[in-house]
């Protein structure tokens, strides 16, 4: 089979999703906005559409392939190596660019948005033209920028600023850390929570302790964390759980792990007759509290707010949905196993349990039979770059936890040692549900 044939079927592949995508865009309001644009569209924060989430999955996928097919292979490893983007990426959020260029009419030019920045000029026109070389901000005329559909994400008022803080700061310190730890044997060999990449990268301070130790240790590095949560599941598309499942047979709901407890918002104004209990840590759960203030009483008044340990402490009994998001995947084994054996312990026969995470995907074809989507030929059957983040979760999992992201034969198998067994796989387009009950 030769790469010319490749080549052909990738474009056609590529105008395919690139269609759909319109075509959801158009189902959602007006046409898909230029990039060049500040005005927003539903699908940007808003809404979920599952097809758009697939679509693109299959574009990202398809012409990153392409490229890679047709470029020098040296090209195309350098242009990986030499990527700096993330660094110009976390200066313009902490240096508010986007909030400066929001209060312009037609761009600033470079000296005054210097002045406001704080940043020296020549400096910050190579950050400014790396950045707009991507289209996160433009170059209306010379040394003049402004806003894009883009850069809006990096505004402070934004909600994903925390993310873009916390993958520029501590994922990219362990990044940066990854080869000195696994040359250093007292680390490296270890697959515990307190033994990670990151740990290694901050021991020389004197810290011993998992990332969460860490994280209580400093405060502010805690609350970025912890406001990052919801840009993450935007990114991850988690909300499409919401019309992914039949909620509407659901009476009670526990929340494993809820956090601040934003799925529950969103499930509540979806199917007001579910009765939730929100499940975590005591500190945790007193900001869900607050949280909950963006519903209205009758809806608070079908939140039930237990504090607890899921390794220690017993969650309540019987519930009809036990929801793991975002969970299992912070922990190495014999950990997911406890939780999940915590579970199994205080499920009634009807009860079930749903864990909403990445999946690994296999670069082998599977049996038709199996039921997690695969890309179409030539593309890698994962979808290749088209599902690059849960490869980019995957090594977090690593350097963070000494955890992973997993296949669904891992999953089951720890399930099964659970004594649970698995009913049903919901393909989100980037994370799965899988559905279990008791064995």
């Amino acid at each position: 089979m030769t790469g010319n044939i490749e080549v052909q079927v990738l474009l056609e592949l590529i105008t395919k999703s690139a269609t759909e995508a319109l075509d959801e865009y158009g189902k959602y309001g007006d046409s898909v906005p230029s990039v060049y644009e500040t005005n927003t569209h539903p699908l940007d924060e808003h809404k979920m559409s599952l097809r758009l989430k697939k679509a693109i999955r299959n574009l990202e996928g398809a012409c990153d392939q392409l490229c890679a097919t047709l470029a020098p292979p040296l090209h195309t490893i350098v242009n990986r190596a030499q990527d700096y983007y993330w660094s110009c990426l976390r200066v313009a959020a902490q240096n508010k660019i986007a909030d400066l260029l929001d209060h312009t009419t037609g761009g600033m030019n470079l000296e005054s948005l210097a002045h406001e920045s704080g940043i020296e000029p020549s400096k910050l026109r190579i950050l400014m033209r790396t950045l707009a070389a991507r289209h996160c901000f433009q170059e209306v005329s010379h040394d003049v920028y402004a806003n894009t559909r883009l850069s809006l994400v990096l505004h402070s008022q934004s909600s994903h600023t925390s993310y873009i803080d916390l993958l520029t700061k501590e994922g990219q310190e362990s990044a940066g850390n990854f080869q000195k730890y696994l040359s250093d044997n007292e680390y490296s060999q270890c697959n515990d929570s307190t033994h990670t990449v990151f740990t290694h990268a901050v021991k020389d301070t004197g810290f011993h302790g998992t990332v969460y130790d860490w994280m209580k240790v400093n405060g502010d590095r805690r609350a970025v964390m912890s406001s990052s949560m919801p840009s993450m599941n935007s990114v991850m598309g988690t909300l499409s759980i919401i019309e992914g499942y039949p909620w509407e047979k659901i009476s009670t709901v526990c929340d494993v792990g809820c956090g601040n407890g934003s799925f529950v918002w969103s499930l509540l104004q979806n199917f007001p007759q579910i009765h939730v209990t929100l499940f975590d840590l005591h500190e945790t759960l007193e900001a869900a509290k607050q949280a909950a203030g963006c519903l209205s009483q009758e809806l608070q008044s079908q939140i039930h707010f237990q504090p607890g340990d899921f390794f220690k402490d017993s969650l309540p009994k019987a519930v009809d949905i036990y929801y793991l998001r975002n969970i299992i995947h912070n922990w190495p084994d014999n950990d997911v196993l406890t939780i999940l054996v915590s579970i199994k312990n205080v499920m009634g026969p009807q009860s079930r349990i749903l864990i909403h995470d990445y999946t690994m995907h296999s670069f082998q074809n599977q049996s038709p039979h199996h039921s997690l989507d695969q890309a179409p030929w030539p593309m890698l059957p994962d979808f290749g770059n088209g599902s690059m983040r849960l490869h980019y979760q995957d090594l977090t999992m690593l350097f963070m936890y000494n955890s992973k992201e997993r296949t669904l034969e891992e999953v089951k198998n720890l399930s099964q040692n659970a004594g649970l067994k698995l009913e049903q796989i919901r393909d989100l387009g980037e994370t799965t549900v899988l559905e279990f009950g008791p064995a």
